[in-house]
């Protein structure tokens, strides 16, 4: 299973019907598991280039599922970055 902070894995339980932003880490290209994504029901936002990784929004149940293949290395919430001034 992949990694998920204890505080992400208790908000996507908590609300399986919610609609989240993650950004999923790939253990090779991301481009290679969109039919997975899509078969999920998980919006694809934006594919990363630097790093193996994928921005997805889709419900806390499937996102909780996609946790489980084997090709997902990690799960992390995807939040508006401020910067400081």
């Amino acid at each position: 299973m992949a990694h998920i902070p204890p505080e992400l894995k208790a908000k996507l339980e908590r609300d399986p019907q919610a609609i989240v932003n993650l950004i999923v880490r790939v253990k090779d290209k991301p481009q290679a598991h969109l039919d997975d994504l899509r078969a999920l029901d998980v919006t694809v936002r934006r594919t990363f280039t630097l790093i193996p990784a994928l921005a997805i929004q889709g419900r806390a149940s499937a996102l909780l599922k996609l946790a489980k293949k084997s090709w997902v290395q990690s799960l992390e919430e995807d939040k508006v970055v401020h910067t400081m001034s």
